[in-house]
């Protein structure tokens, strides 16, 4: 969890971009999240490595036509 310094920052960075304050708890919740998502893109999640993917039998993919 981020520390109340780094949420009432981000509070500001967030208003100053997108004009809208946010709530303490909002605040935290964005600033979490947004931290744990770069926290994966730069170190990589430990729990996927390994994983093997396995082929379903009986797919067949259909032709999207839009």
């Amino acid at each position: 969890m981020l520390p109340p310094k780094a949420i009432q920052e981000f509070k500001e960075l967030y208003k100053k971009r997108y004009g809208v304050e946010l709530s303490d708890a909002e605040a935290s919740f964005r600033a979490n999240n947004l931290f744990k998502l770069y926290k994966i893109v730069y170190m990589g999640e430990p729990s996927v490595e390994g994983l093997e993917i396995k082929p379903t039998k009986n797919y067949v993919p259909k032709p999207n036509n839009n």
